[in-house]
């Protein structure tokens, strides 16, 4: 038994002689990347009135959020290519976009692309503005005219 005993009590000895003397711990996280556009109309963007040039009238604001390190592009297309469009016809009404000041090509199904490639934490608000010549009503056939903007974002 006394044999056993100290056995015991020399294993437990070499044991722990072998243990270390540093160690490391990896903390790490992960942040996922975020790129979101938000558009909010103004009240008249769904009430233009055609009769009267407007020059940038203010028609919504666009909120961007990235935090992609390779920045974003942000796609502006216009569904009737860049004109309102009488819903029930064909015939057209021509404006021009800007989007924060600057202007917006719409005449092609592509669109405008802007882009943006700082790798930082971006969350900026920019207005949409049109501008027109207006045309008095008895010189158009009556109807609404209308066109669709889409914002598309993505990572670069």
């Amino acid at each position: 038994m006394k044999k056993l005993i100290a056995a015991t009590v020399l294993f437990a000895l070499n044991t722990s002689s072998f243990a270390a003397t540093s160690g490391t711990l990896l903390l790490q996280g992960i942040v996922a990347q975020k790129v979101s556009v938000a558009v909010t109309p103004v009240a008249v963007a769904s009430a233009l009135d055609l009769s009267t040039t407007q020059a940038d009238l203010k028609v919504g604001s666009v909120n961007v959020q990235s935090n992609s390190k390779s920045g974003y592009k942000l796609t502006i297309t216009s569904a009737n290519m860049g004109k309102l469009k009488r819903t029930d016809g064909a015939e057209v009404f021509a404006y021009t976009l800007k989007y924060g000041g600057s202007a917006v090509g719409l005449s092609t199904a592509s669109g405008t692309v802007f882009t943006d490639s700082s790798a930082s934490i971006i969350n900026v608000n920019k207005d949409l503005n049109v501008s027109y010549t207006g045309v008095a009503a008895e010189t158009m056939i009556e109807g609404t005219y209308q066109d669709t903007l889409t914002l598309n974002i993505a990572a670069n």
